[in-house]
């Protein structure tokens, strides 16, 4: 089993990187990424975890991206746990990141749903996403469960949602390219473009240096999957996919990629790509 799409608590996960590795051995993957936020904070512990556990750990990250559509993020297979001129970018990045949380969690003040800012900040050493505000919501007794928080408060769309800001996608593509990365545009959907227009924008991403794009993901439709397979075969990007997973009983299994599952010859274009 193969899973290239998972976070650690040195972003929104709930599992430290070598405790993530070890969960990932037990439910049988073989070859795992880990792709926090805008971090490689924890790619030594997991890769060395990996080497003890017998999984091959692939260094990754997810890269918040600005887009005036939707939200975007860039998954970036690395060659290495320290990739060489993408360092510098990811200080500003947690930087906006952290931004957005506050917004969030003003906004929430002015809702009638206040939480601390340090209940959401002590969550976590490493990037704060809005999963940390969510868990903040339940300690403070507003919502019962994430699900919830993002249901009523946190999700695209609803009352104390902050869009997010990032690099610019031409930027953020060109920099995974220079340190000698493979970028993938994950979870396409996030883009709220019709089929056509995603298409379009994926072709100029394509011309930047886009190598794939997640296709295999539990969550998508049928015609999701099947739409986002074509662009990827007639852009000659590579089929990507991963569960997303962040914590154990989330809403997906790690190394669930959907029906029909990753395809086994992914993992190998992206290590020529990396090579």
């Amino acid at each position: 089993m193969i899973e290239l799409h998972s976070h650690s608590t040195a972003s929104d996960g709930d599992l430290d990187p070598a405790d993530l590795v070890a969960y990932a051995r037990a439910a049988g993957i073989t070859t795992l990424a880990l792709t926090d936020h805008d971090t490689v904070d924890g790619l030594d512990a997991a890769v060395a975890a990996g080497q003890q556990n017998g999984v091959e750990v692939l260094p990754g990250i997810e890269l918040t991206v600005g887009v005036p559509h939707g939200s975007m993020h860039l998954l970036a297979y690395l060659p290495s746990t320290t990739p060489a001129g993408l360092q510098e970018r990811l200080a500003e990045l947690r930087r906006m990141r952290e931004e957005r949380i506050r917004d969030i969690v003003g906004r929430l003040d002015e809702l009638g749903a206040p939480v601390s800012w340090e209940s959401v900040a002590g969550r976590t050493g490493g990037t704060l996403g809005r999963p940390h505000v969510a868990a903040a919501l339940i300690d403070a007794g507003h919502v019962a469960s994430r699900k919830e928080a993002f249901d009523v408060w946190l999700a695209d769309g609803r009352p104390a949602h902050v869009p997010q800001r990032g690099l610019d996608p031409r930027e953020a593509v060109g920099l995974v390219r220079e340190c000698g990365g493979c970028p993938v545009l994950a979870h396409p959907a996030s883009l709220a473009l019709p089929v056509r227009h995603l298409s379009s924008f994926v072709q100029q991403l394509g011309a930047w240096g886009l190598a794939g794009i997640e296709v295999h993901r539990p969550e998508h439709r049928p015609e999701q999957r099947d739409a986002y397979a074509r662009i990827a075969k007639r852009l000659h990007l590579i089929p990507c996919g991963g569960s997303d997973f962040h914590r154990p009983g989330g809403p997906f299994a790690i190394g669930d990629t959907g029906v029909p599952g990753l395809p086994p010859g992914s993992v190998g274009r992206i290590r020529d790509e990396l090579r």
